[in-house]
C-alpha cells in the first residue's frame, strides 16, 4: 500500500522513524489526549512528552504545535523506547494502560487492531471528558487483543535476546535468532508487519523543513557543509503490532542495542552506557533508580556470602558509633583510624586475591 507524508492540515495516523547513529527515535501522532504535557525544543525542532503530575492542577490550553506540525517538530525519545515501553506497560485497566503507555502515543495505533474499531475526531465530542470516556470504552473492547500482542512481543523478545539464558541459544546473535523465529514461525510475529507502510525518505520530503531558506541559501549551506541531511525511512501505521515489529526489526539490525531485563525490578530496558548493564535506569517511587538500588543489593548480598566482609562491616559500624559517642576520647579515635587503615588494606587484598577470606576473618576477630 502506498503512503505519503501528510500535506493536509490534519492527519490521524502514527508515524515513526529512527536515527540509529544518535540512538534516537522520533514519532508523530495527533495525540489527542491533552492531559499529556509536552516540552518543545525550538532550536532542535524536537518535542518531549510526559505524563502530568497528578498533584498539580494543569490548565489545558489550545496552544502549541498543531498537525501535521509535529512531523517537523516530532516527539522524540531514546531508540527502542516505544517497544520497551509497550513491553513494560500495565494493561490491567484503562487508567494503568493510559499512565504507562497511551499517554505518550495516543489511541490512533489501535485502529487496525479490530475491524469493528470506530474512532471519531476529537472535535466531534462536546468536551475532553466525553472523549476520554469513549476512549475507555474502546480500550476495554480491545483490551484482550492488546494483551495478546504484548504477550507475543515478550515471548519473541525473550527468544531473540535469550533473556531466559537458554544454553543452546547462547552462541547465536540476536539477528540470527530473529531470523529463525520468523522462518520457523515460533510465534505470531511473522504476521505483525502486514499493516506497515514504509515511506522512503527523499529530498522532496524536506520541503517544509527547509522552507525558510531560499534556493541560493540552501545551495550555499550545502556547499559549506553547514547542513547535514540524514535520510531516514518513515513507518506509517495504525496497527500497534506493526509498529512493535518495525521497532524490533530496527533494534535487531543495529549492533549493540540489546533488550535486557532488569535484575532488580524485572522491567525491560536498553543499556545506555555499558552493554553489560544488568539494572535499568527507571526512577522508582523512592526517587532512586535500579542501578543505584542494585549496587546496594549486590553489596549486601556479597556481605551475606562472605563472612570476612560481613565481619568487617559489622566491626566498622560498631567502632565508628563508639567514636561518635566518645568525641573527647582522642586515643579511641586514633586507635580507630589505625584499625580502619589496616582493615581496609586487608579487605582490598581479599578483593584482589592476595589474601583468603579465612585469613582476613581471623585477623578481624583477633583485632576487635
Amino acid at each position: 500500500m502506498k503512503a505519503n507524508l501528510p500535506e493536509m492540515n490534519f492527519f490521524d495516523g502514527f508515524y515513526i522513524w529512527f536515527n540509529k547513529e544518535k540512538k534516537e527515535e522520533y514519532y508523530a501522532t495527533p495525540l489527542y489526549l491533552y492531559k499529556a504535557n509536552t516540552k518543545i525544543e525550538y532550536d532542535n525542532r524536537l518535542v518531549t512528552v510526559y505524563l502530568e503530575d497528578k498533584k498539580k492542577k494543569t490548565v489545558i490550553e489550545e496552544q502549541g504545535l498543531k498537525f501535521p506540525g509535529n512531523m517537523y517538530f516530532p516527539y522524540y525519545e531514546k531508540f527502542g523506547m516505544f517497544l520497551v515501553r509497550f513491553l513494560n506497560a500495565n494493561f490491567e485497566n484503562y487508567q494503568t494502560a493510559y499512565d504507562t503507555f497511551f499517554y505518550a502515543y495516543g489511541f490512533e495505533i489501535l485502529k487496525e487492531l479490530d475491524e469493528n474499531y470506530t474512532f471519531e475526531l476529537k472535535n466531534k465530542y462536546k468536551d475532553e471528558d466525553e472523549y476520554l470516556r469513549e476512549m475507555e470504552k474502546i480500550f476495554l473492547a480491545l483490551q484482550y487483543k492488546i494483551q495478546q500482542v504484548q504477550e507475543e512481543m515478550i515471548k519473541c523478545v525473550t527468544y531473540i535476546y535469550n533473556l531466559d539464558n537458554r544454553e543452546e541459544l547462547s552462541e547465536y546473535t540476536p539477528s540470527q535468532r530473529f531470523a529463525v523465529y520468523l522462518i520457523k514461525r515460533l510465534g505470531s510475529l511473522f504476521t505483525y508487519n502486514k499493516n506497515d507502510n514504509v515511506i522512503k525518505d527523499n529530498y522532496s520530503n524536506k520541503n517544509l523543513e527547509f522552507s525558510i531558506f531560499s534556493e541560493l541559501q540552501l545551495l550555499d549551506r550545502f556547499k559549506n557543509n553547514d547542513i547535514l541531511i540524514s535520510m531516514m525511512d518513515t513507518h506509517e501505521s495504525k496497527d500497534l503490532s506493526a509498529i512493535c515489529y518495525a521497532v524490533l526489526e530496527e533494534l535487531v539490525k543495529t549492533p549493540n542495542s540489546p533488550i535486557k531485563k532488569c535484575q532488580n525490578c524485572g522491567m525491560y530496558f536498553i543499556p545506555t552506557s555499558r552493554l553489560d548493564e544488568i539494572y535499568c535506569d527507571y526512577s522508582k517511587q523512592n526517587g532512586k533508580i535500579c542501578r543505584e538500588q542494585g549496587a546496594i543489593l549486590a553489596y549486601n548480598e556479597r556481605l551475606k556470602q562472605n563472612k570476612a566482609l560481613a565481619e568487617y562491616r559489622r566491626l566498622y559500624q560498631l567502632k565508628s558509633m563508639a567514636v561518635g559517642r566518645n568525641k573527647d576520647n582522642k586515643q579511641m579515635k586514633k586507635d580507630f583510624e589505625k584499625w580502619k587503615k589496616e582493615a581496609k588494606d586487608r579487605v582490598n587484598q581479599l578483593k584482589h586475591g592476595a589474601l583468603t577470606e579465612d585469613e582476613v576473618y581471623e585477623w578481624l576477630i583477633k583485632n576487635k
